[in-house]
């Protein structure tokens, strides 16, 4: 896969995961992180708009490390092991 299809593939899967982020409200109990997660997410979707794969791949990354780390906080289990 190259980096143009794997960023496309990160982004839409950190848009999933930040759905679901919020189904279990981490959105209110945590909105200073969340607030970032939405940051980095909107700097992915830059980057690979000027076609900058590769960053967009490292923020999309970063949102996720964020988002996988409430995650194991509040339930104990990484996202694969959920979703």
């Amino acid at each position: 896969m190259d980096f143009e299809k794997r960023a496309k593939k990160d982004i839409e899967k950190l848009e999933n995961f930040i759905e679901y982020s919020r189904s279990l409200n981490f959105h209110k109990k945590y909105p200073k992180l969340f607030e970032h997660i939405l940051n980095y997410k909107k700097d992915s979707e830059h980057y690979y708009f000027k076609k900058d794969y590769f960053s967009s791949l490292g923020c999309a990354n970063y949102a996720y490390g964020i988002l996988e780390g409430l995650l194991f906080n509040e339930k104990g289990k990484y996202f694969h092991e959920i979703i």
